[in-house]
């Protein structure tokens, strides 16, 4: 007994020696080839939660340590390092690349992740390295150009979304957005809410083997993006501030004040084109350049600021807060944002539970501008001034008639359209997560994961037209200078809980996931006023306009290994939407891929040129619901007759009821993928992979075509009507061209070849040329593109021009292509489609001491746009016979000498141009300060421009239209670009 005491005793007294003993550490982690600082290394006390991570210069600073101690130094792509702690004051660490760094990279797939050299699927990663660089607003804007076989269009106004592409579009009619998921959560409403400068990684899942598991959301592809977190260890506080001067890029050709003038004035031409003097009469004594009054130059202005480190040492946290600022090229559009998020990711149970709690809060502001502006700039009267002091339209000029009444038929003064016009669309986005991690006791290889969300955002609309405006004065249908307000909800709610499994039986992997899911969606329109007022609902209705979209999954996949060689994965998901009748409204979507490790074989396990290479082969399938409807179109529905209408039927009076469309046999479009694909590293230096793919749709949902006559109570609604197959190749090439101490050049190039075919349609009840598609500026109901069996999805339907001696296009003579001596809709023909051939991205990253060098270059080849703002402005009667006194002449004029809207001009394929470009998207220089403000700082001042170049052959203001339709779109902005980033 006394020796225990003894040796309590002794305890006691050694305990305050031990504490005194702890002490700080601090050190430098650097690659062993370059000797440059390594930010991001995670630095752990082996057997404990104490830990922190490397600065942007690679230092850290470790308390609380005591000799013996040992620090494992981990890095993604690197060796881990070891070292123990026997007293010294500074570290400095070495840390040496792995054999293979393609293979430690790792990509995130659908409940779960795996190494790169584990992937049998076509995924793509990208990284903060790889993402675009300069001022990017957008999530979308980081990937654009980045991967090979996803097309991103920006639009040009502040805050715009942008369309998503992955190996084209598998719809015609349906939904063809990818599946967005967020640290696990799917996203249906837009990214928009997610502050890019919080992206740790993006994930872009292409082919079936790997969408499968998302079933029916997953046909147009995924993006998995993680976010940054908060780290065991110091709290790290960074900020970045951006502000960028935009500028107008390109200005639409137009013809000037003199030029028009000393046109309309010419004898000749009064003669000929037979001009009414009364017309030229009107003509003002300026010079007004409308694009220069209804464009300016802007600035930007984008701070954000982040927190992320432990909590009292010991709770993994993040918090950041963003506010961009963006006023538009456009007088009086403007964009502001401000984000706000929060991360926790506390662990217990000594890791065995873990919860990640997410918190995202957003507040839009837009003011959207009145874009109809931009036609009418070009083509408003050169020669009117932009004010002439009239009280009754606020001192802007705008058309009289001879009687002195407004003439609301001519073309509006663009300023006051902009000016007189308030359009402001506010909205509070919460975006909200918890998941748990649980990973068993008594069998640790099992985890349990449940993830619980909810989306909600919160709008308010509100549409001011001034009572001194044009509509506002004069047009009935519009309150004199009041507001029209609404609010509206859109709320989404999803639990996913899976269960995985993974464990190594010697040389087998076997990594196994089966879950469960559910989703819930549904929108909700309010009246101005109150929004919890129940009696605000606009109608009662609004239930069936406005349903609630529920979905149902069960979903399983396996993963398989043996030997590190050989790479087998399983998926299947089993879908239910109430979007379809019971009868349809489950599916069962399917995947497999296998891949063969070949460099780990023995006869090339040693090679030092085929350092790395992997065969893979896959297919799946996947599905799609989402036909853009806010109803349920196979339900059954009638319609009341007005009041008063009745029937009597003895002595009984009835209120006669008309059934309206639906269809009980809508189900679900099918698209089946099929992947070959190598990924390979030469030298240990160039990294690149080939795939080829082909994705084939059945059952296509159309939203609104021609049914047979009889076949239902409509001529017109959806249906499931065709097919369509995508064929296509894409490369991706990545180098280290040159790595040394001071001076280091990363080069990243990927293309896709795509060809995309129609290879069924349901043509009863349609004209036998195809479906009608492509509404443009022109006539009434005309459309410019087809889909037909046997060509490209939304071709270009028109007739072939015939052209004179002198190279000008004949007005009104087509190419009779049948021979029939007539030239009517028979002569038709397809001629070229809106999407590209061959796309190409190129980003080059040089390092040279402390400076940096990057750029990013965009092509595409092969797609066509339909000049739809010279189709419908580019004759003379359109500034001499209109409505409007006088309209300029659109410089299209000079070029064909087009004088009549007739004649089927809008049809021409002289209006259908080659839109094929090369982009310089972004190029910036920048250079990083050591200890600006002390010990374990770094600051970072780059300059750039974004949109800096495009070499195109298209007339029109952008060649990238999205859909090919070009009808005078707001214009990305050329924007100069200062960023300042200091962390701390």
């Amino acid at each position: 007994m006394k020796t225990i005491y003894k040796k309590l005793l002794f305890l006691l007294l050694m305990l305050p020696l031990s504490v005194l003993a702890q002490t700080t550490v601090e050190g430098v982690v650097v690659d062993s080839k370059s000797n440059q600082p390594i930010p991001g290394v995670n630095v752990i006390v082996q057997g404990t939660q104490v830990g922190t991570s490397t600065d942007f210069d690679g230092k850290f600073k470790l308390a609380k340590i005591k000799k013996g101690d040992k620090l494992v130094f981990s890095f993604i792509g690197y060796k881990n390092e070891t070292v123990t702690f026997d007293g010294q004051k500074s570290i400095t660490v070495s840390m040496t690349e792995e054999a293979n760094v393609l293979q430690e990279v790792v990509v995130q797939v659908g409940y779960g992740a795996v190494k790169k050299k584990d992937a049998t699927g076509a995924v793509e990663v990208l990284t903060t390295k790889e993402m675009n660089k300069g001022y990017v607003s957008t999530v979308e804007g980081l990937l654009n150009g980045r991967a090979a076989g996803v097309v991103v269009t920006q639009g040009g106004s502040p805050g715009a979304g942008a369309a998503i592409r992955i190996r084209g579009e598998s719809s015609l009619y349906a939904k063809n957005d990818p599946l967005v998921v967020v640290d696990g959560v799917p996203i249906e409403n837009g990214i928009n809410s997610i502050n890019p400068n919080d992206i740790e990684t993006i994930s872009v899942l292409k082919d079936a083997s790997s969408t499968a598991i998302y079933g029916n959301r997953a046909s147009a592809g995924v993006i998995l993006i993680t976010t940054k977190k908060g780290a065991k260890g110091d709290l790290r506080v960074s900020v970045n501030t951006t502000l960028t001067v935009n500028t107008l890029a390109k200005k639409l050709e137009t013809t000037s004040a003199a030029d028009f003038r000393a046109f309309m004035t010419n004898p000749a031409n009064i003669a000929q084109y037979n001009i009414d003097p009364a017309r030229i009469a009107k003509m003002g004594t300026a010079s007004t350049n409308w694009q220069d009054e209804i464009f300016s130059n802007s600035v930007t202005l984008d701070n954000f600021v982040s927190m992320r480190g432990a909590l009292l040492g010991k709770l993994p946290a993040s918090f950041s807060y963003g506010h961009s600022y963006i006023p538009g090229i456009l007088e009086t559009s403007k964009y502001d944002r401000t984000t706000t998020a929060l991360r926790l990711n506390p662990s217990f149970l000594k890791d065995h539970l873990k919860f990640a709690v997410n918190g995202n809060f957003t507040v839009t502001k837009n003011r959207y501008a009145d874009e109809g502006a931009i036609k009418d700039a070009v083509t408003f009267d050169p020669t009117q001034h932009v004010m002439n002091g009239n009280p009754l339209n606020g001192g802007y000029f705008e058309w009289y008639d001879n009687s002195g009444n407004p003439n609301f038929q001519a073309t509006d003064n663009p300023v006051a359209k902009l000016h007189q016009t308030n359009n402001i669309d506010k909205s509070y986005r919460y975006l909200g997560s918890i998941q748990a991690d649980y990973k068993f006791h008594f069998l640790p290889e099992l985890k349990l994961s449940g993830i619980a969300s909810i989306d909600r955002t919160t709008g308010e609309k509100s549409y001011y037209l001034s009572n001194q405006s044009i509509g506002g004065l004069y047009n009935g249908t519009v309150n004199l200078g009041n507001s029209s307000n609404g609010w509206w909800v859109n709320s989404q709610k999803s639990l996913e809980v899976y269960l995985n499994y993974a464990k190594k039986f010697g040389k087998i992997n076997v990594d196994v996931t089966a879950g469960h899911s559910f989703q819930s969606t549904r929108k909700e329109n309010f009246n101005s006023g109150n929004l919890n007022d129940p009696t605000n609902v606009i109608n009662s209705f609004d239930y069936f306009l406005n349903p609630v979209i529920n979905m149902e999954s069960y979903f399983g996949r396996a993963n398989l290994g043996f030997d590190s060689k050989y790479l087998l994965t399983l998926n299947l998901r089993r879908d239910s939407s109430n979007r379809f009748d019971l009868s349809n409204n489950t599916e069962i979507f399917p995947g497999a891929a296998f891949a063969w490790v070949v460099s780990n074989e023995g006869f090339l396990k040693n090679s030092n040129s085929l350092t790395s290479l992997k065969l893979r082969a896959g297919w799946g399938q996947t599905g799609q619901q989402d036909l853009g409807y806010d109803y349920f179109p196979y339900l059954p529905s009638y319609l009341s007759s007005n009041i008063g209408s009745f029937y009597n039927f003895g002595n009984t009076t009835y209120q006669p009821v008309s059934a309206l469309f639906y269809s009980a046999l809508l189900k679900w479009e099918t698209v089946t993928s099929t992947n070959f694909g190598v990924d390979f590293e030469l030298f240990k230096k160039v990294k690149g992979s080939l795939d080829l793919y082909q994705k084939e749709t059945e059952e296509l949902l159309a939203k609104d075509v021609p049914y047979p006559d009889g076949a239902n109570l409509s001529n017109n609604g959806p249906r499931n009507f065709g097919n369509l197959r995508i064929r296509g190749v894409e490369f991706n090439l990545n180098s280290d061209i040159v790595k040394s101490d001071n001076f280091n050049w990363n080069l990243n190039f990927n293309t896709n070849y795509q060809k995309r075919e129609i290879t069924a349609t349901a043509l009863d009840g349609t004209d036998a040329a195809g479906i009608a598609w492509g509404d443009f500026a022109g006539g009434v109901g005309n459309k410019i593109q087809i889909q037909s069996t046997g060509h490209a999805p939304s071709s270009f339907y028109v007739y072939e021009q015939v052209y004179g001696t002198d190279g000008k296009p004949l007005e009104g003579v087509f190419v009779d292509r049948n021979n029939d001596g007539l030239v009517n809709s028979k002569d038709m023909y397809h001629y070229k489609k809106p999407y590209a051939d061959f796309t190409f991205g190129l980003m080059s990253n040089m390092t040279y001491k402390k400076w940096d060098f990057s750029m990013a270059w965009r092509a595409s080849l092969g797609n066509y746009n339909y000049n739809n703002t010279d189709s419908s402005l580019g004759y003379l009667q359109k500034s001499t016979s209109q409505l409007t006194p006088l309209n300029n002449i659109n410089p299209s004029f000079f070029d064909t000498g087009f004088v009549y809207e007739g004649n089927n001009r809008y049809f021409s394929d002289y209006y259908i141009q080659d839109a094929s470009f090369v982009k310089l998207d972004n190029v910036s220089v920048g250079y990083s300060f050591n200890e600006p403000f002390g010990k374990s700082t770094s600051a970072k001042l780059s300059f750039g421009v974004q949109n800096a170049l495009t070499i195109t052959k298209y007339k029109g203001i952008d060649p990238e239209i999205f859909g090919g339709i070009d009808n005078t779109i707001y214009p990305r902005a050329r924007m100069y670009v200062i960023g300042c980033n200091v962390n701390f």
